[in-house]
């Protein structure tokens, strides 16, 4: 045996619904006798015992009277259970279906946080019996999300723990309805039991459970298939075992901590360090004699997580030390400097200010999104003045703030905040660990607080204590209320889209014109399943592998589907989508049109210019910002040159009663590391300070028959993929402003031309 406590006698497993270190101040005050009294956890039947032969079902009675005693015994039990449990019992269920509701009204096609769309694929992908979706040829015309290729398969961004709860719902029930129901109900469920074991009150615990339940954050993330809400269940379940475990001197809590603490630390590593980290030292220097059959106990349980991620990090990224979170963006990491979260993504200067006005933002947010979040902070760090709470709650309160420090170097959070500005709609999402020592140690103080105020007088107390109520009410309320309204517009928007695609005839090929590259941004409408055969297939818009992959689906008819800039970026962003119908063209030269409507540009726009690049070769052409402008562009085998561009006599003005400006000519440069066949058109625009913003930009698949390898006889000398006419269109705001069509296409025939606003 094992120096140190691994001979330690194993002391006798508490009773069902067992605490410890009850205080009286905090529990029923009517007597009983300790055995069987609310505390102690024991369980007494609430019908007298029947004889054995009653509880039998005679033979072919269908076991009727045996389901009748069965069911008294469970009444008996569910009775003999604490008041305080059986409130959070009924707090699990009603977050379970709140989770299950707001997904089928809010959040029915995922949420704008298109994470969501990478657990979802990778749930789908695993209840299939596949470890990663397959890629097939030409792979990046089917990119998921943040997704990179790897041999014939898509490797997704984060590891397949939590995609596995959802797969095993989809699984058994065909659903993730059940994972996000289980999910809500442990949240609650696990806040409360180490609520008990913190501090010893189960009225302190079921006020933490539901400070945690009635939070719109979790509210809204337990209707979402993301990460944050199961690393809370996770991180929780971890603490509770070990200090459960240690306690008592029981193995099996502190090998389930194991394996908790290892799935939490697969799925959010640098959260579970910074959290758990002054628990782990506390945990080190005070458990002499007992450290090592603690480490022991929870190597066993970290065993199996630890095997998985090797074994899948091996499989996904060929290094079982590397997770694929880095696998698609290197620059993706911790800390200060250029940052970026893909590999076509601008380069992010991030600094200590950045990372200060980002946790700044998220603790701003956490106050209405976390109920009661500045009264819960307020009473967590005056009960933390006065030595209050228990030693393990003072770690896991340093841990939250060791996780604020940790977090102003984290540069993802500063995006969502700033750039993105996400966290707005569905919460601060980055801080739900904090509520762990938010609602411990504040729902902690609150009772205290409330306590000696009632105390010094009942008048006085509610005097306090009613109107923070109320306001803690009303503020929880109104953030709910909005997040709800703007989630619902933006829901609004992605239904009108599939309602405008499911719309087109048989099984269409829709090709969708994203910036950046990936199907499922920015809307989570526009994603294919793993075996990529649903009634719509979603393929990148990315030049002449569009013709391989028109080829490829003979059966379906393609089309361009063209989203304003800033699609669905916040409730108030354009929210206007296009649907063009495509069609190949080929021969020696093929003419098309570029339009640029009137006013396409930002109001402060000091000039305008198209660029057309196809490979080493670049055309720039000015335009008048404030006038609509066309011009045609012949598509031949020589590249791109000045003669190929013809200005059009159709440029109007924005402002009636203006003079027009005569276009000038176009430009010609070289672009050295230029390669490609296809036209790349992009509209930019100069501010008044001289900046240069890109404004729109639209690909036109082009091949060259000079190009191929071995170019069959006849062949022509250029295929261009293009549009031919809008077919339907969506949303309100600013269009698309660039409109690229073959020359001289037929009109849309029938009622393809009608659109639905």
């Amino acid at each position: 045996m094992g120096k140190g406590g691994a001979d330690l006698p194993p002391a006798p497993p508490p009773a069902l619904g067992s605490v410890p270190r009850v205080s009286s101040r905090h529990e029923s005050r009517q007597s009983a006798p300790a055995p069987a009294g609310p505390d102690s956890g024991s369980v007494m039947p609430a019908v007298p015992v029947q004889p054995t032969g009653r509880d039998m079902a005679p033979a072919g009675s269908g076991g009727g009277p045996g389901r009748e005693a069965l069911g008294r015994r469970l009444r008996g039990r569910l009775a003999a259970l604490p008041g305080a449990a059986r409130y959070v019992a009924v707090l699990a269920v009603l977050s379970a279906a709140a989770a299950v509701v707001l997904r089928h009204t809010v959040f029915p096609l995922l949420s704008v946080n298109n994470d969501e769309g990478i657990y979802l694929l990778h749930a789908r992908t695993l209840a299939e019996g596949r470890l990663f979706p397959p890629a097939p040829h030409p792979a990046q015309s089917y990119l998921p999300w943040l997704g990179t290729v790897v041999d014939d398969h898509y490797v997704l961004k984060y590891t397949p723990f939590v995609p596995a709860i959802f797969a095993a719902s989809l699984f058994i029930a065909g659903s993730i309805d059940p994972a996000l129901a289980a999910i809500a109900a442990a949240a609650v469920v696990v806040t409360y039991l180490l609520g008990v074991e913190l501090s010893g009150s189960r009225r302190v615990a079921a006020l933490s459970a539901t400070l945690l339940a009635l939070s719109p954050l979790v509210l809204l993330q337990s209707a979402m298939v993301l990460s944050y809400l199961p690393a809370l269940v996770l991180l929780q379940a971890t603490v509770l075992g070990v200090l459960r475990g240690r306690r008592s001197r029981r193995a099996p809590p502190v090998v389930g901590a194991g394996v908790a603490f290892g799935v939490a630390a697969a799925v959010r590593p640098y959260d579970v360090v910074l959290l758990l980290a002054p628990l782990a030292v506390w945990l080190l220097v005070t458990s002499a004699g007992r450290r090592w059959w603690l480490l022991r106990w929870l190597l066993c349980g970290l065993a199996a997580p630890a095997v998985i991620v090797l074994l899948t990090n091996a499989a996904a990224t060929g290094n079982p030390l590397r997770l694929p979170f880095a696998l698609l963006e290197p620059d993706d990491r911790i800390g200060f400097g250029l940052r970026k979260l893909y590999p076509a993504d601008g380069r992010h200067d991030f600094g200590l200010t950045d990372g200060l006005s980002s946790v700044g933002d998220h603790l701003w947010l956490l106050g209405g999104w976390a109920f009661g979040g500045v009264v819960l902070a307020v009473a967590a760090l005056a009960a933390g003045a006065r030595r209050r709470p228990s030693t393990p709650a003072a770690m896991l309160g340093l841990g939250g703030l060791l996780f604020l420090i940790g977090y102003v170097g984290f540069w993802g959070a500063w995006n969502a905040a700033e750039l993105w500005g996400g966290i707005r709609y569905v919460g601060p999402f980055y801080m739900v660990p904090v509520l762990i020592p938010l609602v411990h140690l504040g729902g902690w103080g609150c009772v205290s607080a409330g306590s000696a105020l009632l105390a010094r007088g009942r008048r006085l107390g509610l005097a306090v204590l009613v109107p923070v109520g109320v306001a803690v009410v009303a503020l929880t309320i109104g953030v709910l209320t909005a997040a709800v309204r703007d989630n619902l517009t933006l829901t609004g928007n992605d239904r009108d889209l599939r309602a405008m695609l499911r719309r087109l005839p048989e099984r269409p090929l829709v090709f969708v014109a994203a910036n950046p590259a990936f199907l499922g941004h920015p809307t989570p409408v526009t994603a294919n399943g793993p075996d990529l055969d649903g009634p719509v297939l979603y393929a990148v818009a990315r030049g002449v592998d569009d013709l391989t992959v028109a080829a490829d689906h003979p059966e379906r008819q393609a089309y361009l589907l063209r989203l304003a800039p800033a699609y669905d970026r916040s409730p108030g962003s354009p929210s206007t989508a296009r649907v063009e119908r495509l069609a190949v063209r080929a021969g020696n030269r093929v003419a098309t049109t570029v339009a640029v409507r009137a006013g396409a540009t930002p109001p402060r726009t000091r000039s305008a210019r198209l660029v057309l690049t196809a490979g080493r070769h670049r055309l720039s052409v000015p335009v008048d910002p404030r006038a609509s402008t066309s011009l045609t562009l012949t598509v031949d085998a020589d590249g791109l040159d000045v003669d190929d561009v013809a200005l059009d006599d159709r440029t109007r003005s924005a402002h009636p009663g203006a003079a027009r400006e005569l276009p000038a000519r176009p430009t010609a440069t070289v672009v050295r590391a230029g390669r490609g066949t296809s036209v790349t058109v992009t509209l930019y625009a100069t501010d008044r300070g001289g900046r240069e913003r890109t404004v729109d930009q639209q690909i036109l698949p082009v091949r060259l028959a000079a190009a191929r390898a071995q170019p069959e006889r006849g062949e022509p000398a250029v295929t261009v993929l293009g549009s031919v006419g809008e077919i339907d269109e969506v949303g309100t705001g600013a269009r698309p402003p660039l409109r690229v069509t073959l020359a001289a296409a037929e009109k849309p025939r029938g009622g393809e031309a009608a659109r639905a606003r």
